[in-house]
């Protein structure tokens, strides 16, 4: 009897062997595909459409840490659909040319620096000991480690770096504790020789400012360093970087001297011909310090968070003077037609844009943010002790400043205080251009007693091309729905009825949608409506944003402001 250990080795390798036979009918089946009929350079461009670079970060302050970390291996399984493609994946040094210390193995990373070969090498780590050896051809390299990590690494990067194009250096917190010592980035680093240097981004690091490792710049991005710049020292080194397109400071700008005034003269401005974005973040005078001494030509995108230290708002009215100039200049062809606006007592945001008609898909925030990329200005001040009576007058004098004339489209998002009627009464007279209005709950209250209170009659009416309203989550049940009808009626007498509502995203009654119709021709009704108002789900039922009882008991429609 023969041995069954014996037979089943037999089984074994007989299966062996039909399935080398599969791979290789397989493999002929496959190169009778048209598209193993390719050349080899035709499916590696093809493969290279995949393969994700990295690219210096010019982030804005109201998208910082919102966006995800692209999948830089994604582009791999394009390597597991048949043996042709593998070899070409396998055979591209470029393919392996980003390293990722902070996921891949120790013997994982040594394989893909093989494959990789000699090409430029997009690296990022949190303890890179590999990195010495591969400086010279390193293109692009993002650290981060903790603070006597990130100074043990740089200071063994010592040795000229001829390909580095991007570098991004940040020191994290040391289980949960605060950095009291940041990193210095000295001009030892790199032995001060970056040739090709065009992007640099630091994160709680010190540097002098007039290294030569800032020279030839186009991207700067420097977040809260302990030491910060003079003016002088500050405008200096900004005078050795015409090519700069894209600054980003953070707390990392000269600090503004005390004095009730914050600048009697101007002794010194510097032009940057080629910066489109600039963003900064820190105390309203200081950001008047560094608006009132930088002539930007060719900006395009203006991002600014100011933290009032005034509980009058008066450091912030003081920095309009500095930032108007910049809000809109000979550069623009267009004036500033789109704006979103959201205010709480002790803050602000506004957001405009140079074309009409933006997107703002409220209130998605994530599609919100990626809509604040485009935008001309972006504004936003804060001070946590004003009153709602100096929150709304800074807000005021927010908007008074800006030119915004040439406005075509508005949105408001307001979930805690929504702008009043006499906001709307004050501002709307300027804006004769706007035709579409975008309104969330309850920032609609506001807006709706604007058109009641409106006496222009026919011959001036407020909002004159305004024919098109969204209203965004709003609960349209019966007392809401016939204010509603208010103010479309008043439209009419007016001469300048609403031609379109849009509802999409609301919640309301049949018998709503079948009032607002008599009176607006076009109304885009919600996917679903409802019967009766008792079969709403119960979530719509939650805060305010059912019916108009906030206006009478929360007290703030009939404010001072």
């Amino acid at each position: 009897m023969m041995d069954l250990s014996h037979l089943r080795q037999a089984i074994d390798a007989e299966l062996k062997s039909l399935d080398e036979s599969i791979r290789a009918l397989k493999h002929r089946r496959n190169t009778l595909a048209p598209i193993s009929s390719l050349p080899t350079e035709a499916i590696t461009t093809i493969f290279s459409f995949l393969h994700i670079p990295v690219t210096s970060s010019a982030v804005t302050c109201f998208t910082l840490g919102k966006q995800p970390n692209p999948d830089r291996q994604a582009w791999l399984r394009v390597a597991h659909v048949c043996h042709q493609w593998r070899e070409i994946a396998l055979n591209q040094p470029l393919f392996w040319s980003h390293v990722d210390f902070t996921i891949f193995s120790s013997a994982g990373t040594v394989e893909i620096l093989s494959r990789a070969k000699t090409v430029p090498l997009q690296l990022e780590a949190r303890i890179p000991y590999q990195l010495q050896e591969r400086v010279s051809h390193v293109s692009h390299l993002a650290i981060s480690a903790e603070p006597f990590q990130l100074r043990k690494i740089l200071s063994g990067l010592a040795s000229p770096a001829p390909t580095l194009k991007c570098l991004s250096l940040s020191s994290v917190e040391y289980h949960g504790r605060t950095i009291v010592e940041p990193v210095a980035v000295l001009d030892t680093l790199f032995d001060g020789s970056t040739p090709r240097l065009s992007g640099l981004e630091l994160c709680n690091c010190d540097i002098s400012w007039n290294l030569l490792l800032l020279r030839g710049l186009k991207h700067l991005d420097i977040r809260t360093p302990i030491e910060r710049p003079s003016l002088s020292v500050w405008l200096d080194a900004l005078e050795q970087m015409p090519q700069l397109k894209t600054l980003i400071l953070h707390s990392a700008s000269p600090i503004a001297p005390p004095g009730d005034s914050l600048l009697p003269d101007v002794y010194r401005a510097v032009t940057l011909p080629s910066i489109t974005l600039f963003y900064i973040s820190s105390p309203a005078r200081d950001c008047g310090l560094a608006l009132a001494h930088l002539v930007l030509p060719a900006l395009t995108s203006l991002y600014l968070i100011a933290e009032s230290c005034c509980q009058d708002g008066s450091d912030v009215q003081e920095l309009l003077s500095y930032v108007v100039p910049h809000a809109h200049g000979a550069q623009d062809t267009q004036p500033l037609q789109s704006m979103c606006v959201s205010r709480c007592d002790m803050s602000g945001e506004i957001f405009v844009w140079a074309f009409p008609e933006i997107d703002v898909e409220l209130p998605n925030e994530q599609a919100f943010l990626d809509t604040t990329y485009s935008a001309r200005v972006a504004f936003s001040v804060k001070n946590r002790y004003w009153s709602p009576e100096v929150g709304m007058a800074t807000f005021d004098a927010v908007m008074e400043a800006l030119p915004l004339d040439g406005l075509v489209t508005l949105t408001a998002q307001h979930r805690i205080r929504p702008l009043t009627e006499r906001f709307w009464l004050r501002h709307a007279p300027k804006w004769p251009l706007v035709r579409c209005v975008r309104l969330t709950q309850p920032a609609e209250r506001g807006f709706r007693k604007m058109v009641l209170e409106d006496n222009g009659g026919r011959d001036s009416p407020l909002l004159p091309l305004l024919t098109k309203l969204v209203l965004v989550e709003n609960a349209l049940f019966e007392r809401r729905t016939l204010r509603l009808c208010d103010i479309f009626m008043k439209r009419v007498e007016q001469g300048v009825p609403l031609e379109v509502l849009d509802l999409t995203t609301c919640f309301a009654t049949s018998r709503s949608i079948e009032l607002l119709s008599e009176i607006v021709v076009d109304v885009l009704r919600p996917e679903k409506t409802y019967e009766a108002e008792s079969r709403v789900p119960t979530f719509v039922f939650s805060g305010f944003d059912l019916e108009d009882e906030w206006d009478d008991n929360y007290g703030y429609e009939g404010g001072a402001v």
